[in-house]
């Protein structure tokens, strides 16, 4: 009946999966904001980021100073017969004027091709008018930004879980070691009590001896979960990047404070529709896209105009003589490049189907974790019920076997035997009570139901 009403409650809960404590969502937020491996996931975000500036700096014009400086020498020279072809001319004039009117000695011209000294100085201004691969591009970063701030989503959920886990991993070990805290006390009691009775010669020495060997077990487990304490407490310093030796403060949490959604189909459908692994895969199918409409583009042409203003001459001057201005429209269209253009459609095309192929694998695999992740926290919540009930009988039947013994009626083995049955239903409500939450935490996790501020 009681496993009834524990089931009615958890279907009948429904919004947040966990109330979480005031200190742990402290931590959370102090592990999104210091954790190292999230800050690498932050950097390559931000690098998306300058790379989407960048694409779209290539729509804007781009203007530069180009200055060209030469000398040369030899090379070609044009010939012209200026003296062959005007002399003659200049000498029938002069007869008829009978006077020397004109030069009747000009030589023959002979132009170097080269100019022995020139310089070249101009800012040229191209503006892009049609150039399809640059839109491409753009839209390529674009998409690729959105899978880096997927992939920076996905990780904060798994950091999220993984400290809620190592939190209350942490806890758990702590109330372990209180556990056989007051089991020591138990056994010292025990020992005192065996002393009194042998000296009372209503027990034999080894009644002492096997109270004593109980006590020095007890040390040796104690010793082992001050280890898993320490490591616990560790691993938790680690994920908030904090100092691995500092205090760890202890929060407790409510069982009642934990809830099952109450349909598993919503919560399928959730999880499909939240995750941000669907989301870095739709927006990698959208950038494979893009890249096949790049590889399309090189089939058409590009077209820019450029604008140049300059300074041209022999010797360095920037005189209104020496000035220039030229106004172009610059189309470029290949036309045979040996097939790369279609193979590069090809396999844009190809990268694209199997990312949709990977969509429909993931679809599968999130929905059979969060099935998975659903009877795994239904079951814990059954075994937390049942290992309080074990505790509460076994709590009862120690206190009567005690009773007993100090009044020199039970046996000793009697005694212990109660003793480690006590002991060991704490030590599976405490791991129940503490795996339940974990097992919450990840449910939580394969649902994409923590919320995420955008702030973090």
């Amino acid at each position: 009946m009681v496993h009834r009403i524990l089931i009615f409650v958890l279907w009948c809960f429904s919004g947040h999966l966990l109330a979480d404590h005031p200190v742990l969502e402290k931590y959370i937020a102090e592990g999104l904001q210091a954790n190292l491996a999230l800050q690498e996931r932050e950097f390559s975000y931000q690098q998306s980021t300058a790379a989407l500036k960048e694409a779209r700096g290539m729509f804007l014009p781009s203007a530069t100073i180009e200055a060209r400086y030469s000398r040369a020498g030899g090379g070609r020279n044009i010939d012209f017969p200026i003296g062959d072809i005007i002399n003659p001319i200049h000498q029938s004039l002069n007869a008829l004027l009978q006077q020397s009117a004109f030069p009747a000695n000009l030589e023959n011209e002979s132009i170097p091709f080269l100019r022995e000294e020139e310089h070249d100085t101009k800012l040229r201004v191209v503006q892009p008018i049609f150039q399809p691969a640059i839109y491409h591009n753009y839209q390529a970063k674009k998409h690729q930004k959105e899978i880096e701030l997927a992939a920076r989503e996905a990780y904060k959920r798994l950091l999220i879980a993984d400290i809620k886990r190592a939190y209350y991993n942490y806890l758990k070990t702590v109330q372990l070691t209180k556990l056989l805290q007051e089991t020591e006390k138990l056994l010292q009691e025990n020992l005192r009590v065996s002393e009194k009775l042998f000296i009372a010669e209503k027990v034999t020495e080894d009644v002492v001896f096997r109270a004593r060997v109980e006590l020095s077990r007890l040390i040796q487990s104690q010793a082992a979960a001050e280890r898993d304490l320490q490591l616990a407490k560790t691993y938790f310093n680690f994920l908030l990047n904090r100092s691995l030796d500092e205090a760890v403060e202890e929060a407790t949490v409510a069982t009642n404070e934990v809830a099952l959604p109450a349909d598993l189909v919503k919560a399928e459908a959730a999880a499909v529709k939240q995750r941000e692994e669907f989301k870095q895969l739709n927006a990698a199918i959208a950038a494979a896209g893009s890249g096949v409409g790049a590889a399309k583009s090189g089939f058409l042409p590009g077209v820019s105009l450029v604008f140049d203003y300059g300074f041209q001459g022999e010797t360095y001057s920037f005189g209104k003589n020496d000035d220039y201005w030229m106004a172009s429209a610059v189309m470029q269209w290949n036309l045979f490049n040996g097939f790369q253009d279609k193979a590069k459609v090809q396999q844009a095309a190809i990268v694209q189907k199997k990312i949709e192929s990977r969509i429909k694998e993931l679809d599968g695999q999130i929905r059979l974790q969060v099935r998975e992740a659903f009877y795994n926290f239904q079951v814990a919540g059954k075994n937390l019920l049942t290992a309080k009930e074990q505790v509460n009988s076994a709590r009862k039947s120690f206190r009567i076997v005690e009773r007993k013994y100090r009044e020199g009626i039970a046996a000793q083995i009697e005694f212990l035997d109660a003793r480690n049955t006590l002991t060991n239903a704490e030590t599976n409500r405490i791991i129940s009570e503490y795996d339940y939450f974990i097992l919450a935490g990840e449910f939580e996790q394969v649902t994409a139901a923590y919320p995420l501020s955008k702030d973090n």
